[in-house]
């Protein structure tokens, strides 16, 4: 799993992560410093102690962009804190006893970077870091054993160092699995919904270029066979040819305006169109009979669904029915719903179902629709009901 980039230029998040590595450094790093350089350790641990927390601040500003290495640098300080001998000295009196380094406000940048690895690294680092952690809190509630400057006595005190130790970890760890989980579901909603426009897309194209392919080839097969014999034809079947062309071409011009982001000024076809697509599809050479009521206004979803519902209908056909089929075009209105039904007496052909029929039952269902189609009595029959 992989987390989404954070919106805005990277080195916005980058600059954010070294904001909060100064501010902890600000607020941390001054009180441990001081008790470290006041702790009356040797020489060297002293050094190791320095160089620690100045890592353990460090880390914090590279987590965002090496969340590993960073964590990893930031495990390796606080084993140096969890080994370090007991510091005394002015801070140690206040505790009212010496302590380990572990102790040291600057301990706290560890949960940090085990946040990042946890909200920004694939599996299965999330659980290794996290059984890190858990080992880490395991070594400091056995290095703090001897403590005694809370008062607190025998299990007690094992009881609030181990809850306290534990439940930060546990707590760090899941805030970064749930920001890993909640950017792959963002991802995941994001990839559908590309992938349901790209439907969206193929369904119009399909819907556009099917349908006026149709009729320019039924056109110029039938002028290839009467433009001898009636040549006085040939100058409608052209101009037939040439007006479906414009049409799809205005069409195709509108929908990869939409793809450009560009507003189109082209409205969508709808229910009141349809007689004029029935027109059209008599003027290319099919017999067909419109039974409609006032077809009226209807929700633009609606009625370009109608519309495409025809129009697909009407070119399988074309297509399919062979020469001679009539075709029927009811359309009904009732309160609620409206009922679309193409049906032919064709020649039965079994028409396996395609891209348009898939298209159709996509668009019929995205407005709460139900769509039917199949063999029926005389051919083939289309029937679509969607609310109103």
């Amino acid at each position: 799993m992989t987390v989404a980039a954070a919106p805005g230029p990277r080195w916005l998040g980058d600059a954010g992560q070294v904001a909060l590595a100064g501010a902890l450094a600000l607020v941390l790093l001054p009180v441990g410093w001081t008790s470290v350089v006041d702790g009356e350790v040797s020489t060297a641990w002293e050094i190791a102690l320095l160089v620690a927390l100045v890592a353990l601040h460090a880390a914090v500003a590279t987590a965002r962009r090496w969340p590993l290495p960073s964590y990893a640098v930031g495990a390796l300080a606080e084993l140096v804190l969890v080994a370090a001998p007991d510091l005394s000295g002015p801070t140690a009196e206040a505790a009212g006893s010496a302590y380990g380094p572990v102790l040291l406000p600057s301990s706290l940048c560890f949960f940090v970077l085990l946040y990042a690895v946890s909200a920004q690294d694939r599996r299965p680092w999330p659980g290794i870091v996290l059984g890190i952690g858990l080992v880490g809190c395991l070594l400091t509630v056995v290095r703090l054993s001897g403590f005694d400057g809370t008062g607190l006595q025998g299990w007690t005190w094992w009881l609030m160092v181990a809850t306290a130790t534990v439940a930060a970890t546990v707590a760090a760890w899941a805030l970064g699995r749930f920001r890993a989980t909640r950017a792959a579901w963002i991802d995941q909603l994001a990839d559908r919904a590309a992938a349901e426009e790209r439907q969206r897309i193929a369904r119009e194209m399909h819907d556009v270029v099917a349908h006026s392919l149709a009729v320019v080839v039924s056109h110029a097969e039938a002028g290839r066979m009467v433009v001898g014999q009636q040549p006085e034809r040939a100058s409608g079947i052209l101009d037939t040819i040439a007006t479906t062309g414009r049409e799809a071409l205005t069409e195709m011009r509108g929908l990869l305006g939409v793809l450009g982001g560009e507003s189109s000024t082209e409205p969508q076809p709808g229910l009141a169109d349809i007689g004029d697509l029935v027109e059209r599809t008599r003027a290319a050479g099919l017999t067909v009979r419109l039974e409609a009521d006032e077809l009226g206004q209807v929700a633009p979803a609606v009625g370009l669904t109608a519309y495409r519902v025809v129009q697909e209908a009407l070119t399988n056909v074309t297509r399919h029915a062979g020469s001679g089929a009539v075709a029927t075009v009811s359309v009904t209105r009732t309160a609620r719903h409206l009922t679309i039904e193409v049906s032919d007496d064709g020649v039965g052909i079994q028409r396996p179902p395609g891209r348009g029929l898939r298209g159709m039952r996509e668009r019929v269902t995205a407005v709460g629709g139900t769509l039917e189609a199949g063999p029926s009595d005389e051919g083939w029959r289309v029937r679509a009901m969607m609310p109103l």
